[in-house]
C-alpha cells in the first residue's frame, strides 16, 4: 500500500514539474535541447554542473541551485560578493580561465554531470572529454531578452522556471519603470554619456555592444555610438575598443562612467578639463556587485539602466533610492539581504573582482562567449 501511495505521489510530481521526471531513481535521463539546438542527454536529477563563463556564474544564485556548482569560472571565483554569499565557494575549482582556456584536468577531476558553455569553451570539453556540454547561445549580444531567455533556458534544465520568470517579470518591470520617466525625452535632449574604462578611461563600448541598448534604455546617447567593434580584438574583451582622447573631447560628453580610479583623479587632469563631465562634476565610478556591471549579466541588465538613468536625470528619479533598489533586487532576487555597508560598497564599485573592465584581463568573460 505503501509502494502504491509512493507511485502516485511521483505521477502528481510528474504532472507538477513536466518534462522533470518525478522520484527519477540514479541513472535516468531525459533530452534536452539547448540555447544552439542540439538535442543533448542529461540526467533527471541535476547535482553537479559546471558553470562556464563569468556573467552565467550567476544565475544560480538567482535560480537557487547554487549547491549543484562543482566547477566554474575565475570571473565567479574571484567575485568578493559571491564568495560572501555564498561560503562554498572557495571550495569550487575554477578550470575555466579565460574565454578558451580549460585546465582539461582540474575540471575532469570536478566530475560534473555536464558543463554550460558558450561554443569556444564548449568545443574544447567536448573535443578532450567526454562530459557532455549544455550551449548557451552560439553568439550572445547581451540584450535584455537574450539575458531572460538564458535565466528561462537554466531555470528550465533544473525545474525553476517559477524563479526564472520571477528573475523576468522584475525585468520588464524596472526597464518599464525607467521609460514612464524618460520617454518623453526627446533625441535632442538627451544627454549623452561615456564609458571611459580602464587606467586611462580610452576602453569604451561601441554602438554596435549591447551597451547601445542599455544605455538607450536609460534614456541616454552613447557617446561611442558610431564606433564599430566586429572582428576579434587581442587582449580585449568583446564589444570594447580603445578610442583616443581626440574623439572623447570631440563627443564632449555630459556624463563619464569609470570602472578605475577615481573621479577626482579626472577632475584634477589638465587633458579632461575642457570636457562638459568634468567642468559640471558628472564622473561616476561603475557599480559592481556579484559581478561588474558594465557586463550582460542578469544583475547588470536590471540596476545598470536605472543607475545611469537616475545620475542623467535625477530630478526625474527623485523619489528613487539606488541603496533601497539594491537591497530589494538582492533580497527577492538573490534571496540574500544585503548588510548597508555592502550596499555602499556596491554602489562605490568597491567589490571589484580580479577582472578588469579593459585591456588585459578583460577578455576573460568574453561576451559572447558566455
Amino acid at each position: 500500500m505503501k509502494q502504491y501511495a509512493l507511485l502516485i505521489l511521483c505521477a502528481i510530481l510528474g504532472i507538477l514539474f513536466i518534462g522533470i521526471p518525478a522520484c527519477a531513481e540514479e541513472g535516468e535521463t531525459r533530452l534536452i535541447t539547448d540555447m544552439t539546438g542540439n538535442e543533448i542527454e542529461i540526467p533527471a536529477t541535476i547535482e553537479r554542473v559546471a558553470f562556464f563563463g563569468g556573467p552565467i556564474g550567476q544565475v544560480p544564485y538567482i535560480l537557487g541551485v547554487q549547491d549543484t556548482i562543482v566547477a566554474t569560472s575565475i570571473g565567479s571565483k574571484n567575485s568578493q560578493l559571491l564568495n560572501i554569499m555564498d561560503q562554498n565557494l572557495k571550495n569550487v575549482p575554477s578550470p575555466r580561465q579565460t574565454n578558451g582556456i580549460i585546465n582539461i584536468e582540474e575540471l575532469i577531476k570536478s566530475d560534473p554531470q555536464f558543463v554550460l558553455a558558450g561554443d569556444v569553451d564548449g568545443a574544447i570539453v567536448k573535443k578532450q572529454t567526454t562530459i557532455p556540454v549544455v550551449y548557451f547561445f552560439e553568439s550572445s549580444d547581451g540584450t535584455a531578452e537574450q539575458t531572460k531567455a538564458e535565466v528561462a533556458f537554466v531555470g528550465l534544465i533544473y525545474g525553476k522556471e517559477d524563479r526564472a520568470q520571477k528573475y523576468a517579470n522584475y525585468l520588464d518591470s524596472t526597464l518599464s519603470l525607467i521609460k514612464s520617466r524618460i520617454g518623453d525625452i526627446s533625441l535632442s535632449e538627451q544627454k549623452v554619456l561615456f564609458n571611459g574604462y580602464d587606467a586611462n578611461h580610452l576602453i569604451t563600448y561601441g554602438g554596435d555592444s549591447y551597451m547601445q541598448e542599455r544605455i538607450e534604455n536609460a534614456g541616454l546617447k552613447n557617446a561611442a555610438q558610431e564606433v564599430s567593434t566586429s572582428g576579434v580584438r587581442p587582449g580585449i574583451h568583446s564589444g570594447l575598443d580603445e578610442i583616443s582622447m581626440e574623439q572623447v573631447l570631440k563627443w564632449d560628453p555630459d556624463i563619464l562612467v569609470i570602472d578605475t580610479g577615481s573621479p577626482e583623479d579626472i577632475y584634477n587632469d589638465p587633458k579632461w578639463a575642457s570636457i562638459k563631465a568634468v567642468q559640471e562634476r558628472q564622473i561616476y565610478r561603475l557599480p559592481n556587485g556579484v559581478f561588474v556591471w558594465n557586463r550582460p549579466t542578469a544583475e547588470s541588465a536590471v540596476l545598470h539602466p536605472l543607475w545611469m538613468a537616475k545620475i542623467g536625470y535625477p530630478e526625474r528619479f527623485a523619489d528613487i533610492s539606488m541603496k533601497d533598489e539594491v537591497k530589494k533586487f538582492y533580497q527577492e532576487i538573490f534571496s540574500y539581504e544585503l548588510t548597508d555597508e555592502q550596499v555602499d560598497k556596491i554602489l562605490a564599485g568597491e567589490f571589484a573582482s580580479a577582472i578588469s573592465a579593459g585591456k588585459g584581463q578583460t577578455n576573460q568573460t568574453n561576451m559572447g562567449n558566455k
